[in-house]
């Protein structure tokens, strides 16, 4: 047998074609992906907001007080909600009916709000007590009585005299044959949605009668203080020329505790002496040519009748010619 003798060079180059074909049929492992960057935890805000509003409800055994709030700005509009108070809250700090002020702490993570709660909250103006209804003086000092049964349309409304800005003195009966709109206010009030607000409507209601000569000859309206003591004719004057109230039209009055007494509470209003203030709430009445009420509108801030509507009342009231 013949053996054939393969030269070094031939027999190097074939080992190395060898190893190359088979490196061609080896997996290639691939090219290690880069690490995944860690995600930033979303940061923790924790913002306050003022908060206002009114008690709807107290409840000591959840520890929670409802508030019908305002709107918060930059966080939610106005609602009635339920808000849990802090540990050791004295619950019999607060009725329904009060206005409250204090501090919402919000806690957000991403913009997301994850919890609430009050860190501050007072009584800003204590809610009215049924009772809380002034009587009769003793030495200038009012006291306080019973409500009495407040008027139905078509009662009669009770005569009293009243002592007008002019200092003229006048009686609820010498308005016979007129419609009379009677609202309640005091000149010192410094809540603007309280006696400010009526004394507005009171402006738009003149204007409007004013431009009817039929109208104008026919109603009468009167803002009647429950604060004789400061509010005298002088005061009354100059509150009616800010106000834009002109007689015989518009006619800023008030009356004597006593009549006060007697003839406010029929008409719905309550209110009584506090801190700096009157506590009160708010009412209007409108009485027809025959001295009936014709229709009492009673509440508090939301006391909201508007110019038009009342108008609509009052035409409907006004004497026509030859009736």
């Amino acid at each position: 047998m013949t053996s054939r003798i393969v030269p070094a060079g031939i027999r190097a180059l074939a080992l190395s074609l060898a190893a190359a074909a088979a490196s061609c049929t080896r997996p290639v492992d691939p090219p290690a992906a880069p690490p995944t960057p860690l995600k930033a935890e979303p940061a923790v805000e924790t913002k306050e907001y003022p908060l206002e509003g009114e008690v709807r409800k107290v409840d000591p055994e959840a520890r929670e007080l409802q508030i019908r709030h305002e709107a918060i700005e930059g966080f939610m509009p106005a609602m009635t909600m339920p808000f849990r108070m802090p540990e050791g809250t004295d619950f019999s700090e607060f009725r329904v009916g009060d206005y409250v002020e204090g501090k919402l702490r919000v806690r957000s993570k991403g913009g997301v709000t994850e919890d609430y709660e009050l860190t501050v909250l007072e009584v800003s103006k204590p809610a009215i007590a049924t009772p809380f209804t002034l009587g009769a003086s003793e030495g200038g000092i009012p006291r306080l009585g019973a409500r009495p049964t407040r008027l139905q349309p078509g009662d009669e409304v009770p005569d009293f005299t009243m002592i007008d800005q002019d200092g003229a003195t006048r009686k609820l009966s010498d308005l016979r044959g007129f419609v009379v709109a009677l609202t309640f206010i005091y000149t010192r009030c410094p809540l603007p949605e309280f006696c400010p607000a009526m004394d507005r409507r009171f402006a738009d209601l003149s204007r409007s009668v004013a431009s009817s000569s039929a109208r104008a000859g026919k109603v009468r309206l009167i803002s009647l203080s429950f604060d004789p003591d400061h509010d005298t004719p002088e005061v009354l004057r100059k509150h009616a020329a800010i106000r834009g109230a002109t007689p015989p039209v518009w006619t800023y009055a008030t009356a004597s505790h006593e009549d006060l007494a007697r003839i406010a509470p029929r008409l719905g209003l309550t209110f009584g002496p506090a801190r700096g203030e009157i506590l009160h709430n708010l009412c209007t009445a409108v009485i027809g040519p025959d001295g009936r009420l014709a229709r009492l509108e009673v509440g508090t801030r939301d006391n909201a009748w508007t110019t038009a509507d009342m108008l609509k009342t009052i035409a409907g009231l006004v004497p026509s010619e030859g009736r």
